[in-house]
């Protein structure tokens, strides 16, 4: 079903999958934000922020190949809806928690929550829009995630200075939640071409996922995002190095990091039209991929008592460079047939997200034991490097699908 088939409920199905997204991205950023904050008031270190930070990455990302499965066996819809309660419960935890121990655990219980939603949304939004538009409404949908960050890095600094504490603007997004999961339940529903366990052509998981990790189509993407998905880990603990390199107050922290979120935004929605438009996705990834290099070893550069509002704008374009993620989310089903492109999807996902827990919990631990950022920052452009070069020299253009392009000039270069 394309867009104009659909164009009224397609659209109230992206519009309430946007909002859970906003809210679970929130959720995640919430110890980014936050950290300056624990570090002073609980005494973490920053190897206990990183692990804090990376706890709801963690689950999500082992999450992430059997919320696949899972949406498959049983719908995306009653998948996402039965999830969300436990992200529901695991917010109210964190909201109570004062213990490094309790906030973690309710960091597992929102990431175990919130683990099957994108992967599952993505499924439901791509069966309501055409071809023609549905990196357009990906795009969309994955915007929502940077003003969910957005919200989460402004909003805790305001909350901080006017209300002298965090957890009423916590407990306010709990209560969205809770709102937006009974939305959810009269919004979302699956469309005609998402897949369900009575399909007799759908393959059993063990041969699906065997046959995605041989399938060599998928390799250079798989293996670009694991590296690409490292620049996540700059965006988390960008409060806390802006706090010790750059000097800048809390307001000021939450202010450029939010810079960064927010033009992630437009991004998304931006790439995603454009590479509609162009009809191609090699060509903007490629191309974003080598700025977003450049524009992070900059960063790491400016010196302590550059202006915050020139960290802000390097901040911006950051993270509007980042947003090729979501090329790469609209690249894997079209490189992948239908009878396994939620396994590639959701492990590529996974992969990417375990990737990022990793190097979050390592750059901590490396700004711990040489007392600097230095080693850690060049962690972070080596890996954004490596994926350059993989998109560039072994990424092969997908658009028009993995049954073959509808792009004659893209036939000709094939």
């Amino acid at each position: 079903m394309n867009l104009r088939s659909g164009s009224r409920h397609g659209l109230l199905i992206l519009a309430a999958a946007s909002v859970t997204y906003f809210i679970e991205s929130f959720l995640r950023s919430v110890p980014s934000a936050l950290a300056p904050v624990l570090m002073r008031e609980l005494g973490f270190t920053h190897t206990g922020t990183g692990l804090l930070i990376s706890s709801y990455s963690f689950i999500y990302a082992l999450m992430q190949v059997p919320g696949g499965i899972l949406g498959d066996s049983f719908g995306p819809r009653k998948v996402i809806l039965s999830f969300t309660v436990l992200a529901v419960a695991g917010t109210f935890l964190f909201y109570v928690s004062r213990s490094f121990e309790a906030l973690t655990a309710a960091q597992l219980l929102i990431g175990l929550g919130a683990s099957v939603f994108y992967i599952n949304a993505v499924k439901i939004v791509s069966s309501w829009f055409g071809s023609e538009r549905r990196a357009s409404a990906i795009g969309t949908l994955s915007a929502s995630s940077g003003l969910g960050h957005f919200v989460s890095y402004v909003g805790f600094p305001i909350a901080v200075s006017l209300l002298g504490g965090w957890r009423t603007l916590y407990l306010c997004v709990c209560a969205l939640m809770a709102m937006n999961f009974v939305v959810n339940f009269a919004a979302l529903k699956d469309g005609p071409g998402v897949r369900n366990v009575h399909n007799p052509d759908r393959l059993p998981v063990g041969a699906a996922l065997k046959e995605v990790l041989l399938d060599r189509r998928l390799h250079p993407l798989l293996f670009g995002y694991i590296f690409m998905s490292s620049n996540w880990a700059l965006l988390s603990w960008m409060p806390q190095f802006l706090t010790d390199a750059g000097r800048l107050s809390y307001l000021e922290v939450g202010v450029v990091s939010s810079a960064a979120t927010i033009m992630g935004i437009p991004g998304c929605i931006a790439l995603g039209i454009v590479s509609d438009r162009l009809r191609r996705r090699k060509l903007p990834l490629v191309l974003f991929s080598v700025v977003s290099t450049a524009l992070m070893a900059m960063l790491f550069v400016l010196p302590a008592g550059t202006s915050a509002l020139f960290f802000a704008a390097i901040s911006g374009a950051v993270g509007l460079s980042f947003s090729i993620w979501v090329l790469v989310v609209a690249m894997i089903p079209e490189v992948l047939p239908p009878s396994t492109a939620g396994v590639g999807l959701g492990l590529t996902n996974g992969l990417g997200t375990l990737s990022f827990s990793i190097v979050t919990a390592v750059y901590g631990a490396l700004v711990d034991s040489t007392g600097s950022y230095a080693a850690s920052n060049r962690l972070l452009l080596a890996m954004e490097a490596m994926a350059t070069i993989i998109f560039l020299f072994f990424t092969r253009e997908t658009y028009g699908g993995a049954g073959g392009s509808k792009n004659p000039k893209i036939d000709d270069q094939k």
